[in-house]
């Protein structure tokens, strides 16, 4: 068997406008189910950056967001801009959207997980609260 260069693998480039936007968006419960299967069998989480996938296009990106629908957990985070986290209908799945100072969204990921990772507290700012109240009782 002959071994092709990557200048000779065929390659068929598809036009965004040929790509079927619910077919994709449908691709993705797909990847998000199998990765709910491995957060409950492994503990390991998984995340689907929307921004990387220009195709979905906004038909796939609204069906997405009405398949998942809305959970009952919602969280702001304000730090160099917002960061909105709301739970969708679907445990374990996330809708975690970052915003700059201005209010323009810079990332937009589905978090599989059983809390995301930006909601959790950093060790060095637990210490920092600990030592805070420590001085507080302290006076």
């Amino acid at each position: 068997m002959a071994h092709l260069s990557l200048n000779e693998i065929p390659v068929k480039v598809i036009a965004a406008e040929g790509v079927d936007t619910l077919a994709l968006a449908k691709t993705l419960l797909h990847e998000i189910h199998a990765k709910l299967n491995i957060l409950l069998d492994t503990g390991d989480v998984g995340v689907l950056d929307l921004r990387a996938l220009p195709a979905l296009g906004e038909a796939g990106y609204q069906f997405l967001k009405e398949t998942l629908g809305v959970g009952e957990v919602s969280a702001e985070i304000q730090s160099l801009g917002s960061t909105k986290i709301q739970e969708a209908a679907i445990s374990g799945v996330w809708w975690v959207s970052h915003y700059n100072q201005e209010g323009h969204i810079l990332t937009e990921v589905i978090d599989i997980s059983f809390l995301p990772g930006v909601l959790q507290c950093p060790k060095e700012d637990v210490a920092w609260g600990q030592k805070k109240l420590a001085a507080l009782l302290a006076e």
